[in-house]
């Protein structure tokens, strides 16, 4: 049978069927009808879809035996409110060897449209018992959730009585309970989620814990999970918060527990560099002094470890603690640029020996000179001595090499304000705000307070001439104090 134009429209191409259609041709229209109903492109179609319904209804006739085309075929008629056809194409799809899996993704939506729950988990309760995959139950908590928590309950309930020893229906569990702010049910979930071998979920377990305070009731849940992933950085950070927290052990027993990751990291510089940034997100100075004093005390020259060790004290704010971490970096390799731009940038930020600080990034920029980031770190220092007309072009080409990032660009607001460029200021520090991302906080916090002193709205095309200074207004800017 010929079809003038099968599948017009799918894929963004027309595929033309000649009377003798080839068996190769079949094959193929079957496998992206196959697609289109895995990725829901049929959906998209709007006002195209009476066309897709008879180009499919053709290509049905003309290879009847597929159940690919089968499932495309009911998942068309469904999306033009054919229900009774949709259902008996899928029993004929079932019969051609299609999943119940399968056919259930196909009517799940035009179910749930329909607004009906409980016939949405009928549907999952039955096919979810026939070997589903994962993405089977992924895709039907999207449908599940726009129904409410109770409709995504029932969804998981309903996999764990499937797949006991999958992680996946606890861990959804855990999820629901824990949205739903009752602590200690989902607590129980993500427990039964890790012993069924979820590392993500016991990380989960853990942050839930921690978040809480003091729960000693609940550390029973957390140590035995601990110890099964005692090789996993997150669960074993987050273990060690609980234990700093919990108020009858207090933090030796954390600090054991860091020293135990230690060792088991050795000298893998990627799993410390990530453990030591999570130790440092507790927020807590002394469980950081810890993991960094236990994995330096044996490899104290390795240059990598200390430089992240540095990093992370300065994150925290310690940088009396950072600095010497740093030096003992430049003393143990004076061309690691890294470390004196680290160095270098910390002591401009805070305004302090801004002549040393120079030395170091003049250095680093000799050593790496088409580094955006060390061109940042140079004319900020420049900016922070007044040398405005130095600081812009590297600040620009800063921009250039390392891309639009919300502190580089904030950096060339301050200077092209110092400048007396204004309008142009305005436009970086909006730029910087809309641009910050996460650990951007300090700009979305201080380029509000340099717009309104400037008389500049957030957005642009508001009123303001920007005669009041923000940060660097005074001729010298900040650069004319602090350096030592």
């Amino acid at each position: 049978m010929a079809v003038a134009a099968l599948l017009s429209g799918c894929g963004g191409r027309a595929v033309a069927v000649v009377e003798e259609e080839p068996e190769a041709e079949r094959s193929e229209i079957s496998a992206e009808a196959v697609q289109h109903v895995l990725e829901g492109h049929l959906a998209k179609l709007g006002n195209q879809r009476a066309e897709q319904l008879a180009a499919l209804d053709g290509a049905v006739a003309a290879d009847g035996k597929d159940a690919g085309l089968r499932l495309a075929y009911a998942e068309a008629l469904f999306l033009s409110d054919k229900p009774e056809e949709a259902r008996r194409e899928l029993k004929i799809a079932g019969g051609l060897g299609a999943a119940p899996w399968e056919l259930a993704l196909v009517e799940f939506p035009y179910v749930q449209r329909k607004g009906s729950v409980q016939a949405t988990v009928a549907l999952f309760v039955g096919a979810s018992r026939e070997n589903a995959p994962d993405r089977f139950f992924q895709q039907w908590r999207q449908v599940a959730g726009r129904s409410g928590s109770e409709a995504e309950r029932q969804a998981c309930q309903a996999w764990t009585v499937a797949y006991p020893r999958q992680a996946t229906g606890w861990g959804c569990l855990g999820e629901v309970e824990r949205r739903e702010g009752r602590i200690a049910e989902a607590a129980d979930f993500y427990r039964q989620a890790a012993e069924a071998g979820s590392e993500a979920h016991a990380g989960e377990l853990m942050e839930l814990l921690s978040e809480q305070g003091s729960l000693a009731e609940l550390m029973a849940l957390a140590a035995p999970v601990a110890a099964r992933f005692r090789e996993s950085v997150a669960v074993t950070v987050g273990f060690a918060q609980l234990q700093a927290v919990e108020a009858q052990r207090g933090p030796d027993s954390a600090c054991e527990t860091l020293q135990g990751l230690a060792g088991r990291i050795g000298g893998n510089v990627r799993r410390y560099a990530d453990a030591v940034d999570r130790v440092r997100a507790t927020a807590r100075p002394e469980l950081l002094r810890c993991f960094v004093a236990s994995a330096l005390a044996t490899r104290g020259r390795n240059e990598a470890m200390v430089l992240a060790s540095s990093v992370a004290f300065d994150a925290a704010g310690l940088f009396d603690e950072a600095r010497p971490l740093l030096e003992r970096v430049i003393e143990i390799d004076p061309s690691n640029a890294l470390a004196l731009n680290q160095l270098g940038y910390s002591l401009a930020e805070r305004n302090l020996e801004l002549a040393t600080a120079l030395s170091y990034l003049e250095r680093a920029h000799r050593l790496r000179p088409e580094d955006g980031g060390i061109l940042d770190s140079l004319a900020w220092v420049y900016f922070r001595l007044g040398r405005f007309a130095e600081a812009e072009p590297l600040a620009r080409r800063a921009i250039e090499l390392a891309g639009e990032g919300a502190v580089l660009v904030d950096h060339l607001g301050d200077i092209l304000w110092a400048l007396g460029k204004k309008e142009e200021a305005i436009e970086q520090w909006r730029m910087a705000y809309w641009n910050a991302g996460e650990g951007d906080e300090d700009v979305r916090t201080t380029v509000p307070d340099k717009l309104q002193r400037a008389g500049a709205p957030l957005e642009e095309g508001g009123e303001g001439d920007g005669e009041e200074g923000g940060e660097g207004d005074d001729e010298g800017g900040d650069g004319e104090e602090g350096e030592e």
